[in-house]
């Protein structure tokens, strides 16, 4: 970052214009001074495309991110630059427009003087959350997301006038883009190494508004499997996602790269933690007290119908919808097959990997948190070492199920030739035969010419 902040005032210096370093890169170097950053923000006093200009004969990429408000972006060796025009007549007039004083500081290039209006330094040393004006969440209510992120990331807490604005704005919080929402509560989970975020934006009265029945399920979930509420035991499944994604929880057989990958730009993670925390919503519509006995029968289905609502309302893309809707739905599939002692366990595996396949890792990783959460609290019988066992023969079996299909003793073009079978007469050939192999019928090649043989008039 030294060569691109060198590269700026040499740019400004050359061009007889003023710049200012703006925002995190700010912020942070305040509150770590070794605090690496792969973005900065700057600020132009004078003529922006002359800079721009300049720029780009350096060897930046330079991209257009608003024409109208005269913002760009400038990357060059894996770095960032965004580059906007001065709003107003001053840098004072521009910082006022800024979401929280810790954001309002600016240094003045080649000067190296320090602006600071609105005392962010002061604010940051008391690690305290402060709009810049009173109107400053009102005028765009996303900064109620982004505030509840600093405050996660950096261990800060909101002033009053913060929390009594957030009390008063949050009600309007989906009025907000979609696109916007969705892209800060991935942050705010993406930030959140402790697992507190969903209690954090309860606590200040935020997640109601984001996600629905919370108030509800802080009333029921007591029952014979738990002695705590659902609110609770959501959160602790959260919590222990955020332990497990860490290594400090562990199932064996379980590859925890795989929460590294990603579904578009998003890190599997974030939509991880969403499904986690989520899993038991569907008991607010399922709830069912007969005498003394409490149910809530179908909440898993249940639960993926309102995450199907709730995605929609905040935005998230179409496969990272289906990813956590098809958590929330199954998280209770392993837990029924354990319960269930089925001999015959090839079957009901095989219906149970052929159903949900590529995401079976991640409904394992679910379900473990989810028992862990349960019996964390009160396990007289050890039932959780017996489901974890059960788990971990799943991963196992799960593996071969995916060998069998990645490593079949005929391929498609094969069955057509042998068969002259066509359309979906193939798929269904090549499932039986992925079904027989993973049952142990099927060892060998010639095996598998003898079965396709047999079921090529019966499709």
């Amino acid at each position: 970052m030294d060569s691109i902040i060198e590269d700026v005032k040499t740019i400004l210096k050359a061009t007889n214009s003023s710049g200012y370093i703006v925002g995190g890169y700010i912020r942070d170097k305040l509150i770590n001074p070794n605090m690496e950053s792969k973005d900065i923000d700057i600020i132009i006093d004078g003529v922006i495309e002359t800079f721009i200009k300049e720029l780009h004969n350096k060897g930046y990429r330079i991209f257009n991110l608003n024409k109208d408000k005269q913002i760009y972006r400038a990357t060059k060796n894996g770095e960032t630059l965004d580059v906007a025009k001065l709003k107003g007549d001053t840098i004072e007039d521009d910082l006022k427009s800024r979401d929280f004083t810790t954001n309002a500081i600016a240094l003045k290039l080649i000067d190296n003087i320090i602006i600071d209006p609105f005392r962010g330094r002061n604010h940051i040393k008391n690690r305290i959350i402060h709009p810049v004006t009173e109107d400053s969440i009102k005028n765009d209510r996303i900064r109620i997301l982004r505030g509840q992120r600093l405050s996660i990331k950096y261990g800060m807490h909101f002033s009053e006038s913060s929390l009594k604005n957030i009390a008063e704005e949050s009600k309007y919080i989906l009025n907000c883009p979609k696109e916007r929402i969705f892209m800060e509560i991935m942050l705010i989970l993406q930030e959140d190494n402790e697992g507190i975020a969903f209690e954090e934006l309860d606590k200040n009265g935020v997640l109601k508004y984001i996600i629905p029945y919370i108030d509800e399920l802080k009333t029921i979930g007591r029952c014979k499997y738990h002695i705590e509420d659902a609110f609770m035991h959501m959160n602790l499944v959260y919590k222990n996602f955020k332990e497990l994604s860490k290594g400090r929880l562990h199932i064996e057989g379980l590859d925890l790269s795989i929460f590294d990958q990603k579904i578009g730009e998003q890190s599997i993670k974030g939509y991880m933690s969403l499904a986690s925390f989520c899993h038991d919503i569907g008991k607010a519509k399922c709830y069912i007290k007969k005498e003394e006995k409490v149910s809530f029968i179908g909440h898993d289905k249940e639960g993926a119908k309102i995450i199907s609502e709730v995605s929609k309302k905040i935005g998230l893309p179409k496969k990272g919808a289906k990813f956590v809707e098809k958590l929330v739905e199954a998280h209770m599939y392993p837990l029924g097959l354990c319960k269930n002692k089925i001999k015959n366990y090839k079957k009901s595996f095989y219906k149970f990997f052929s159903r949900y396949d590529e995401y079976i890792p991640y409904i394992l990783a679910l379900s473990y948190c989810d028992i862990h959460a349960t019996k964390m609290l009160y396990d007289p019988d050890n039932e959780e070492k017996i489901f974890v066992g059960y788990l971990e023969h799943l991963l196992k079996e799960y593996k071969i199920f995916k060998e069998c299909k990645e490593k079949r003793f005929l391929d498609g073009k094969e069955v057509v030739d042998i068969t002259g079978a066509k359309g979906k007469d193939i798929k269904y050939i090549l499932d039986e035969l992925d079904r027989r192999t993973y049952y142990g019928e099927i060892n060998n090649r010639e095996e598998a010419i003898n079965l396709i043989k047999s079921i090529k008039t019966g499709v």
